[in-house]
């Protein structure tokens, strides 16, 4: 009897370690590990881990190559999360390889996701850290999202009410409509459409012009080439200067006789004193200059008589002849 009591017992611890071994293989079937399978670790540093637990999935490209081992938060911007890789990970993974959690699916569980960078690196080895790539916070977003959807909205609600505005307008209906309108800016596009091809008419002209003045052509480039035309015109300014300067002379004197005038006019003496304040002074200088006139007339008439006079008139006629002479050389 003791010994069945024995048999029943063994029999029973038998059942209950197969079970737990039966218990355990579905565990870590579950969770796609392999039980004979060596690993190493490496580190991963985030910032956060969106609810990444030990156990969640590692994938390369989408392949499951290792666990989640361990979640430890350093501080509060700084997150080690622990990866077990498959040992033959080794000769893939390289140390410039990126860190970032994903989701298994649209709601499933967390997973990390190592991204490989298209740069030269060594490969990785135990104990290496590697670094993340910052997660897009799904609350952000959809905060983002959501002010984005009353921007729009209130958007939609004022181009809605512009557009009610244009179809009540009967004004803006009457310009729609208006034939004259439409013949207007056709006419006004042609005018456009021609100056603009005026304009383009005269740029070409202007850059031949250009053209043949950088060829020393035409008249400007002529005057432009020519050095001699240069020396000439700066004889003129030359010139110029030495008229200016003898204006400035003349103004001087000028300016000097009329000071004297001024001063014989102030002092009560001079000739133009006593001709403007004498009388008969004036009258004298008046009587003197007729005096003078008439007797230029009775010598024009003296020399006229002469002319006519026979013993005179063949002198004179050869001094005509003589003056004729000389003026047909002169042309």
């Amino acid at each position: 009897m003791a010994k069945r009591t024995i048999d029943n017992v063994k029999l029973g611890i038998f059942v209950l370690v197969a079970l737990a071994l039966l218990i355990f293989f579905l565990y870590m079937l579950g969770r796609n590990q392999s039980i004979f399978a060596t690993r190493f670790e490496i580190k991963a540093h985030f910032e956060d881990v969106s609810g990444l637990v030990p156990g969640n999935n590692v994938r390369v490209s989408g392949i499951v190559v290792g666990i989640v081992e361990d979640v430890n938060l350093v501080n509060d911007t700084l997150v080690v999360v622990t990866i077990g890789l498959d040992d033959e990970m080794r000769q893939v993974i390289r140390k410039n390889t990126l860190a970032d959690i994903g989701t298994d699916g649209l709601i499933g569980n967390r997973v990390v996701d190592l991204l490989s960078v298209r740069e030269p690196a060594p490969l990785i080895e135990p104990g290496d850290i590697i670094q993340s790539v910052p997660e897009i916070n799904t609350d952000e977003m959809l905060r983002t999202l959501d002010k984005t959807n009353r921007n729009i909205l209130v958007i939609s609600e004022g181009l809605k009410e512009t557009v009610q505005r244009i179809n009540e307008s009967t004004q803006l209906s009457t310009l729609l409509t208006d034939e004259n309108l439409s013949r207007d800016l056709k006419a006004a596009l042609a005018n456009l459409r021609r100056a603009t091809g005026d304009a383009a008419a005269t740029m070409e002209d202007v850059h031949a012009v250009v053209g043949d003045v950088r060829k020393g052509e035409g008249t400007i480039g002529y005057l432009l080439r020519d050095t001699s035309i240069g020396y000439e015109l700066n004889q003129v300014v030359v010139k110029l200067q030495a008229v200016e300067d003898q204006a400035d002379l003349l103004a001087r004197d000028m300016n000097k006789l009329v000071q004297g005038l001024q001063s014989d006019l102030q002092e009560g003496q001079g000739p133009a004193y006593l001709l403007m304040n004498d009388s008969l002074a004036a009258a004298r200088l008046q009587n003197t200059l007729d005096n003078i006139e008439s007797g230029t007339a009775r010598f024009d008439e003296n020399m006229e008589a002469l002319k006519h006079n026979f013993l005179f008139r063949r002198y004179f006629k050869k001094q005509a002849r003589q003056q004729q002479k000389s003026s047909q050389k002169e042309e």
